[in-house]
């Protein structure tokens, strides 16, 4: 299709050209595979609960951002389980006195050594503070 188009654009009107190769009809049903785009209404007061999941349907990067959040809050659940007394046991004995407590999750964060000189060093200086990550990966 690609050779014939091409073929054919010294031919054929400029604009029939561009026309025809930009507004080719999809294949795909959109309506199936994708969700509604749609932002936050600050008119109904600002909920960063509300605000943060809003990103879930929000444009590529905010979608992404918004499948970190649900991410994240799988992390937290997982957190939250009791962790079964013999598994307990087993860490109990290869920690060290006066660590922190043992979870029944691990969470690894890294991220690009660029975060910290672009402003975001606070947040991750409160994740660790806070106990919100088991183990910090830098490069």
């Amino acid at each position: 299709r690609i050779k014939i188009l091409c073929s054919n654009v010294h031919t054929m009107n400029p604009t029939q050209a561009a026309r025809d190769a930009v507004l080719v009809p999809t294949t795909v049903d959109l309506a199936k595979d994708s969700s509604v785009v749609r932002g936050y209404d600050f008119n109904e007061g600002i909920d960063h609960h509300a605000l943060l999941e809003s990103f879930a349907h929000t444009g590529f990067q905010a979608s992404n951002f918004g499948k970190a959040v649900v991410e994240i809050k799988r992390m937290i659940e997982a957190k939250k389980q009791p962790m079964s007394d013999e598994k307990k046991a087993t860490l109990a004995q290869i920690r060290d006195k006066g660590e922190r407590p043992i979870d029944s999750c691990t969470i690894f964060f890294g991220y690009t050594s660029n975060l910290i000189s672009c402003g975001t060093r606070e947040i991750i200086r409160f994740l660790a503070e806070h106990n919100m990550v088991d183990c910090i990966v830098s490069t």
